[in-house]
């Protein structure tokens, strides 16, 4: 699967802020440590993808809920973050679809940059 340019662009937009940084860090520090509640989100499809609750991460990175909310559905909107709702809660999870063709769109430019170097 490849995505488009402009897919690229707005995942590239989306991480060019601070505090988006600062949660996809956080949610991807709780991927790694499995430190969510996996009795609370048990029956959700992305618990195996280390999926964070809303207060969780606006917890973690010391942001007011609804500023982390705001940043969520922008990170959800450029295909960086999976979202599932449960109940009253909302759950987010990497999409590492999308990281893994924004790297691989990064390297292939980097690369060209350096063979244009060597000519």
């Amino acid at each position: 699967m490849s995505i488009s340019q402009q897919d690229i662009v707005k995942a590239l937009k989306a991480l060019a802020n601070e505090n988006r940084l600062k949660i996809l860090e956080a949610i991807w520090s709780e991927r790694v440590e499995l430190l969510c509640d996996t009795e609370e989100i048990g029956s959700l499809e992305l618990e195996k993808e280390g999926a964070c609750c809303v207060d969780w991460i606006a917890d973690c990175v010391a942001m007011a809920q609804s500023s982390v909310s705001q940043q969520l559905k922008e990170l959800h909107n450029a295909g960086l973050l999976q979202r599932q709702k449960k109940a009253q809660n909302v759950y987010y999870a990497i999409e590492h679809k999308t990281f893994e063709e924004v790297t691989k769109y990064l390297t292939k430019f980097a690369s060209s940059m350096q063979d244009s170097d060597t000519v």
